[in-house]
């Protein structure tokens, strides 16, 4: 029997992905649209597997396949094609997917309770980036030995063991997930998992639910280098020193020399604002260090506000707020190693050069694909 060909489609108003292989059953997900086409018996027919408001479709499907050559034997093989021969939405779609399950690794040994540890280890990471020269800043070198805080080590063995297990349950090749990224993919992780603890135990279990299936999405891009020696020493405050130290701190994070002068000058990247979402999240009582924040003149307009946001359903505001600064920390970053070892593994049958290329429902089709 010639193995099953799936063929996923994506559809341009949702942008969602499904994958279907080896399966009489189709499943889809948004607006997405999936043609099945099976080759079976001795004598090559194939058969449709379709839903019924695609039937139209993926009878074309299997038109075009019939028309196309047979192989003499079917035989399942791997092929890799290289990154560049990949559309830009085949990347976003590995992309996510690795993501997705380095997200999954580190929800597994991450709990909200090492929220405020975690988003001290990517401060202290990023405080050393210099902005004249374009190195230090997160890439991981807070973790090493002699550099990492003795109360800090705890969180940094949990990030270590969720590499290690992306590393074990991934397909071979895909255990790219530098320290530098763990860093920020489990602050991250950390700081949702402890706002979710706040939503249960405020909100209704209506609209908890609601909060969980339309709150605001926090994204993180990928993609930094580790460093192998350890940066040069830069003060950081304590997290109990006072709202006007930490903000000449971040106040200066960032920032190239003269960048700040003349009446024109744009604002420091952490500004009031930026200071208090962050920098409370990395200490062990947030509320109080806001309050502390909240008396000084610049800071208690913006608490206001987020207080307010923080009491509604989807608290939009606050958590947007929170995501666009947060990454704007964590991109301190002298250099990425981009995704040039991005490959795709397809299944594809021997002695065959067939490549279907089908619209289904108006929807280009995409392969499915994975990290080397």
């Amino acid at each position: 029997m010639v193995p099953t060909t799936a063929i996923a489609s994506r559809t341009p108003r949702s942008g969602a992905i499904i994958h279907v292989a080896g399966s009489t059953s189709v499943t889809t997900r948004g607006q997405s649209r999936v043609a099945v086409v099976r080759a079976d018996g001795a004598d090559g027919r194939e058969t449709p597997l379709v839903d019924r408001r695609t039937a139209l479709s993926a009878t074309l499907a299997g038109v075009l396949l019939a028309a196309s050559p047979r192989p003499a034997s079917a035989k399942l093989v791997d092929k890799t094609i290289k990154s560049s021969s990949l559309s830009s939405f085949q990347k976003k779609d590995l992309l996510a997917d690795f993501s997705e399950r380095c997200e999954t690794e580190l929800s597994s040994v991450l709990s909200a309770d090492d929220a405020p540890a975690l988003m001290r280890l990517l401060i202290l990471d990023a405080a050393t980036y210099d902005a004249n020269a374009k190195t230090g800043g997160v890439n991981g070198s807070v973790a090493l030995s002699e550099e990492c805080p003795s109360e800090l080590k705890g969180v940094v063995e949990k990030l270590q063991k969720a590499r290690e297990a992306v590393k074990k349950n991934s397909p071979a090749g895909q255990d790219m997930l530098t320290m530098a990224d763990a860093i920020v993919l489990g602050a991250k992780v950390g700081v949702v998992k402890s706002w979710d603890a706040t939503k249960k135990a405020t909100l209704s279990p209506n609209n908890y639910m609601l909060s969980k299936q339309y709150g605001a999405q926090f994204q993180v891009r990928l993609g930094r280098t580790d460093a192998a020696t350890a940066d040069g020493k830069v003060e950081v405050p304590a997290t109990t020193a006072s709202p006007e130290e930490v903000q000449a701190f971040m106040g200066k994070l960032g920032v190239k020399d003269g960048s700040l002068d003349g009446p024109f000058a744009a604002k420091a990247p952490f500004w009031e604002r930026a200071t208090l979402l962050l920098w409370p999240a990395s200490t062990k009582d947030a509320a109080a260090s806001e309050e502390a924040f909240g008396k000084v003149d610049g800071f208690a307009s913006w608490k206001s506000k987020y207080d307010k946001s923080r009491m509604t359903t989807y608290r939009d505001e606050y958590e947007i707020d929170f995501a666009e600064f947060f990454n704007k920390l964590a991109n301190l970053v002298r250099c990425w190693f981009g995704w040039g070892r991005l490959a795709c593994t397809v299944g594809s049958l021997a002695r065959s050069s067939i490549v279907v290329v089908v619209v289904v429902a108006g929807c280009q089709v995409q392969k499915r694909g994975v990290l080397v």
